[in-house]
């Protein structure tokens, strides 16, 4: 297929759009649900994956739509994916936990530290909401009281972007020692993101925002669940899954996962087009929401922003979300994406928790 024809070209050709000041503002700590969760020195952590001598580690990534579980190698500094240890589908994560005590025998048996990524807010080792994992919520906290430490012996556990983060950080202290602070978008099923500043890492919900209607072109109507909220969050309209596949189904009665929609937008169907252009317009409105809100600054000097996930390897989808962010801001930011670096950057976080954790608990 040539990237060059049909909807990429469509898009990129489109007239840019302002940002909605009023969506913007919006974004504010409380809103975001923002905190600071771990201190977190990129250069640090660079160091001691170098000086920590050769390990192997398990990687866990629990995202909305799959689970995965990889085995690493660490060794100077080097995250090297060894074997797949397990990977799992399941509506709501309805096959995750059994799927999760696999790998917490695996752990066990080896003496392995485990790193978790988890799409979702957490608490040190414990799971505060799931809200694209029901299933996989309440089992836990059935069985484990909805700590991972519950399953693991030795289990360092992060939301998916703070482990984005660190492996955007890790990676940037090699390429750009200079840059001390980054936003970091999570774009799969859901919508999440964070931000390091300071050498803190802040964690954050943006996919929970309120969307303004002038950005729900569709009139998705679904509520966004997250602490019982009803009104439509800018998720539902701009994430892969639960937006742009969601909307689809809702407007043509036939569900596709992204890879085929976006097959029809490199075709030029115009559906499919305006569902990413209105994804890419949300997208850059959560990108200059979070630096704003975490006190970034304006001109984003200093700052990387990088996005992750599977609709950032849309042909055509970056580069819009660059333009509508440089048509609004005095320079367009530097902006890295994870499949530039990383295979799964969330991954890559978890292993880095899980390498860099000082005390590891001991076995239950």
């Amino acid at each position: 297929m040539n990237p060059d024809a049909g909807g990429y070209d469509l898009l990129a050709n489109r007239q840019v759009p302002d940002l909605v000041p009023e969506q913007v503002e919006r974004f504010t700590v409380e809103a975001l649900r923002a905190k600071p969760v771990r201190s977190f020195d990129p250069q640090a952590a660079l160091h001691r994956l170098r000086a920590g001598g050769e390990k192997t580690v398990i990687a866990v990534d629990i995202g909305g739509d799959k689970l995965i579980a990889l085995s690493y190698n660490i060794r100077d500094g080097l995250l090297l994916q060894l074997a797949e240890v397990l990977a799992r589908r399941g509506d709501g994560g309805s096959a995750y936990l059994d799927g999760l005590e696999e790998v917490a025998n695996l752990a066990r048996r080896k003496t392995l530290s485990v790193g978790i990524s988890f799409a979702g807010p957490t608490d040190g080792t414990k799971l505060l909401a799931g809200p694209n994992l029901p299933v996989f919520t309440a089992e836990l906290h059935d069985r484990c009281g909805g700590d991972f430490a519950g399953l693991f012996p030795a289990v360092a556990v992060a939301n998916d972007a703070e482990a984005g983060i660190m492996a955007r950080a890790v990676g940037a202290a090699k390429r750009y020692p200079e840059t001390p602070n980054g936003n970091y978008v999570v774009h799969g099923s859901g919508l999440g993101g964070g931000g390091l500043t300071d050498n803190m890492i802040f964690a954050a919900e943006p996919g929970h925002i309120q969307v303004e209607p002038r950005l729900n072109p569709f009139g998705q109507h679904k509520s966004c669940g997250m602490d019982g909220a009803t009104y439509v969050c800018i998720e539902l309209v701009a994430a892969s899954k639960a937006g742009v596949e969601d909307i689809w189904l809702q407007q043509k009665g036939k569900r596709l996962n992204g890879k085929e929609i976006a097959a029809k937008y490199l075709a030029g169907d115009h559906m499919a087009l305006d569902l990413y252009e209105n994804s890419a317009l949300v997208t850059a409105h959560a990108i200059k929401g979070m630096a704003r809100a975490f006190g970034l600054p304006k001109d984003f000097d200093g700052t990387v922003v990088v996005g992750h996930g599977g609709i950032f390897e849309v042909p055509g989808y970056p580069k819009r979300v660059c333009s509508i962010l440089g048509k609004d801001l005095p320079t367009v930011p530097r902006m890295l994406f994870t499949k530039d670096f990383s295979t799964n950057a969330c991954l890559d976080g978890a292993a880095i928790a899980a390498a860099t954790k000082r005390e590891p608990d001991t076995a239950q």
